[in-house]
């Protein structure tokens, strides 16, 4: 029924942009770039309610203060999450260095280093570091959203939003049978969208927009679905 296109948020929200894809799961930044073209399938998510350990913020040694952070321009999502917290509890701005490259580099160009998925889970032996995640439960006290489906509102058939909602919560685990896939956290992670991490999306939306990152509040559009 779909052919799988596997890339980074920003990539595919660039191709859905530009119509060559039918729907993406894009972070809930490269959804508010252009929210208004979009609806988001309901019921489905990755959804962190603890810390998960994919999104890290590494120091430098005996840094006293943090003026620079380096990052991956791929996890626009992950780049504001960061800046929030950073501002809010540490009432720090720091300038923003896009890098590509390993943590010891990204420290020798910068006083931080922004891990995101398989390389922060790689690097969590690693002292000198806060888990934004958990920074973010600290003061929303609502869960994070890595990421939903999106797509234009005549690109999915009710049959072909079934089909998402049925096979997502698989696919996100990385197959696991349906044993494994139950609603409970599991390593951090939950894959319901419940009322609850709405709230937690419409929360990190509107702190992007109180520090200037958004033009406005995204509406959180879903398709209309009777299950």
């Amino acid at each position: 029924m779909f052919e799988l296109n596997e890339e980074s948020s920003t990539q595919l929200a660039i191709k859905l942009r530009e119509k060559n894809l039918d729907g993406a799961f894009l972070s809930p930044i490269d959804y508010a770039k252009n929210y208004s073209a979009y609806k988001v399938v309901p019921d489905v998510a990755a959804i962190s309610k603890c810390a998960s350990n994919t999104i890290l913020l590494f120091f430098k040694e005996n840094i006293r203060k943090l003026e620079t952070f380096a990052f991956d321009p791929n996890f626009s999502s992950e780049i504001v999450l960061a800046t929030i917290i950073l501002s809010e509890k540490f009432d720090s701005k720091p300038k923003l260095i896009p890098f590509t490259g390993d943590i010891d580099s990204a420290l020798n160009e910068a006083d931080a280093f922004l891990a995101v998925g398989d390389t922060a889970m790689k690097l969590q032996s690693k002292r000198n570091r806060i888990d934004l995640v958990d920074e973010w439960l600290d003061i929303s006290e609502l869960p994070f959203v890595h990421g939903m489906w999106v797509a234009r509102e005549d690109n999915l058939t009710e049959e072909e939003i079934a089909f998402l909602i049925a096979s997502s919560e698989n696919i996100l685990k990385g197959n696991k049978n349906d044993d494994e896939a139950s609603d409970t956290d599991q390593g951090g992670f939950s894959y319901k969208l419940t009322e609850e991490a709405i709230a937690g999306l419409t929360e990190f939306f509107r702190m992007a927009y109180y520090h200037g990152i958004l033009k406005d509040i995204p509406d959180v559009k879903f398709f209309l679905y009777k299950s």
